[in-house]
């Protein structure tokens, strides 16, 4: 594992001499541009509700660690323009070019790695006595606010999406070719609200899209699962079998009426009951042929879905159908 250098922004950034070109933010005074390391350079800017914070450069092989985390921010928002990054909220984030996420944090680090090569990254940070009413003007970002989502990693956040052209144009309207003594920090906060306008735009075109994206595989595996009935099946071979993993799977079947596994036991049980009231096949045989371990525990898996035995159903269909015979 390659050993990289650890950099606390606050702590370690020295002033640059020379204004830093090509960035988003280049066109703030020269007091807001820093040198970071060899070959790295970042801009900063903090304002009343938030603060804003470009690394551009080159990184060495070792990669680059910094840590931007302030006390007063919990709400950040990283966007990756050039090569790639990776997140530690504990667990690594990869993120790569022209993706943007999401997250808030308790911690005291935020530990951002940037990869090798050319480097350029935005990294947006909300103050925490001013999510509140962030979070009443942009309801898209609520999920984000720090609570009780992940107490054991004191972390959350959303998985990282697209910068399209309309987060681009965003981006591009923040720069101008001055900044305003007096009226720019204001002018600056405008801007940083119509990016997060586009941001959760994006967010809710994604929301849409990934739905439809689960419906459309929460049926494919019902019907999946009706056409290999027969065979040894649960959640392992459905995945295997639709050629997705296991957690897009649980994903799809989230917050619908019922879950993968009680679907393939719910329809292993209807089907044994539709051959029971055949009455062509012995429990022995509807148990193997559903590939229930052994008439036991189908018995009991039948009797809580139905609320008799299967030899009772059994009998009492048999009966019907003698029945049914007397008559004619």
């Amino acid at each position: 594992m390659l050993q990289s250098n650890f950099f606390c922004f606050q702590q370690r950034a020295v002033p640059s001499t020379r204004t830093i070109e090509g960035g988003y933010l280049s066109f703030l005074p020269l007091n807001h541009h820093y040198r970071v390391g060899n070959n790295l350079e970042a801009i900063f800017m903090e304002l009343e509700e938030c603060i804003l914070l470009e690394l551009k450069g080159t990184i060495d092989p070792n990669g680059f660690r910094i840590d931007p985390a302030m006390g007063e921010i919990s709400f950040w928002q990283l966007y990756q323009f050039m090569n790639t990054s990776q997140l530690y909220l504990p667990h690594s984030l990869p993120l790569s070019d022209n993706r943007c996420i999401s997250f808030s944090t308790a911690a005291q680090k935020v530990p951002l790695l940037l990869n090798q090569g050319k480097q350029w990254a935005v990294l947006i940070g909300y103050k925490t006595d001013t999510v509140a009413d962030l979070l009443k003007e942009f309801p898209m970002l609520a999920s984000l606010a720090y609570g009780n989502e992940s107490p054991k990693t004191n972390a959350y956040w959303e998985p990282d999406i697209s910068i399209n052209h309309s987060l681009r144009d965003a981006w591009n309207r923040l720069c101008r070719p001055e900044y305003l003594p007096f009226r720019g920090k204001g002018e600056l906060l405008l801007d940083v609200c119509r990016l997060l306008e586009e941001y959760c735009r994006q967010l809710d075109r994604q929301a849409d899209q990934n739905e439809r994206s689960r419906l459309a595989l929460y049926h494919k595996a019902l019907a999946y699962i009706n056409d290999n009935i027969l065979d040894s099946i649960n959640k392992e071979t459905v995945v295997k079998g639709l050629g997705v993993n296991a957690r897009t799977l649980e994903r799809a079947f989230q917050d619908r009426p019922v879950k993968i596994a009680e679907y393939i036991q719910r329809i292993k049980l209807n089907h044994a009951k539709s051959l029971l009231y055949e009455g062509e096949m012995t429990l022995d045989q509807v148990s193997n042929l559903l590939n229930y371990p052994n008439r036991k525990y189908f018995s009991r898996e039948f009797k809580k879905y139905f609320f008799q035995t299967p030899s009772s159903f059994q009998k009492e269909m048999g009966e019907f159908r003698k029945g049914n015979e007397e008559e004619e």
